[in-house]
């Protein structure tokens, strides 16, 4: 399974879940970056290589990714996986998800989600992704 594949796979099942997923293929790498729920659920980095430190993703999917499984960047969480930890990193989306919206309650989720569709540039660059997963 190629990075594509994994996307394609991932997203479907996300919409599945009710997310808004939002999609950005790099142009210089093979890296996919999904935003989900414009952000407030934050983002998954799926990639074949290791990624730029500068960087930071809450969720990492790395093709035969071995080392450490949660690592502090900056005073971020980020969580790493392997192509085959599908259903794990469906299983921590869904709780970051939770979380928030125990957290926040669920009408200030959704308006932080208004606030970010239309505030954030970065998704004049990201693609919503409908019912079609391809590229």
């Amino acid at each position: 399974m190629d990075s594509n594949n994994m996307a394609d796979t991932l997203i479907k099942s996300l919409l599945n879940m009710g997310f808004i997923v939002h999609r950005y293929n790099a142009h210089s790498t093979s890296s996919i970056y999904l935003k989900l729920d414009y952000g407030v659920a934050c983002g998954i980095r799926i990639a074949d290589h290791p990624g730029k430190k500068k960087y930071r993703y809450r969720f990492n999917i790395i093709k035969n990714y071995e080392g450490d499984k949660v690592i502090l960047k900056n005073g971020l969480i980020c969580y790493f996986y392997d192509f085959n930890e599908l259903e794990n990193v469906l299983k921590a989306v869904q709780e970051e998800k939770q979380n928030k919206i125990k957290k926040y309650g669920l009408n200030n989720y959704k308006l932080y989600m208004q606030s970010e569709k239309e505030e954030n540039d970065l998704f004049k660059r990201f693609k919503q992704v409908k019912g079609e997963t391809s590229k």
